[in-house]
Formats: structure tokens, C-alpha cells, sequence
């Protein structure tokens, strides 16, 4: 098993516990689509996704890349729209 951290902001929050940082261990050679399926994550919730400061997305709002996998001490954080963004349907300039 390897070490994690998850890290959950705005609207996903409410799938972490208290604080928004979950540190688990994972089997090596998880992927983070794995891992997101795990947590019971919705897909069209996640509006970006990083893994060690790296975008994992395929899009902004889309799906995760398939070959992005987990490694011990690796970061990872997940947010739902940020307010006043796109993802909330507000144009941004």
C-alpha cells in the first residue's frame, strides 16, 4: 500500500471529511479515475482535478486522463466550480 493525500475544495468538500484532507493508503499502481470511483466522486462534479500541482483533466469539467497513476506521497486535490467561474455559468473576462 501507498500513501496519499486528498485534498477536497468548494462544492466537493462535502465528499472529505472535516478540514477537506484525507490521508489513505492506496494499492500501487491505482489510478486516480480509480481512486475518484472509490471516493464516490461524481464525474460531471469535478471541474479540476491535480495531482502534485499537475492538471489530471482532459478538459475542464471533463474526465480524468486514464493513464494518470498513483505513486506513494503523491497530493492530489479536487474541486467542483469555482464561484463566479464558467462552471457556474459566469462568464470570465
Amino acid at each position: 500500500m501507498i500513501p496519499i493525500e486528498v485534498h477536497f475544495f468548494n462544492s466537493l468538500r462535502r465528499y472529505g471529511p472535516p478540514g477537506g484532507v484525507l490521508r489513505t493508503h492506496v494499492p500501487p499502481f491505482t489510478r486516480v479515475a480509480d481512486l475518484v470511483e472509490q471516493l464516490g466522486l461524481p464525474n460531471d462534479a469535478i471541474y479540476v482535478a491535480f495531482q502534485n500541482g499537475r492538471n489530471v483533466m482532459t478538459t475542464n469539467g471533463g474526465r480524468i486522463e486514464t493513464d494518470a497513476v498513483l505513486s506513494g506521497g503523491d497530493r492530489l486535490a479536487f474541486s467542483g466550480p469555482v464561484p463566479f467561474s464558467r462552471g457556474y455559468g459566469v462568464p470570465v473576462c
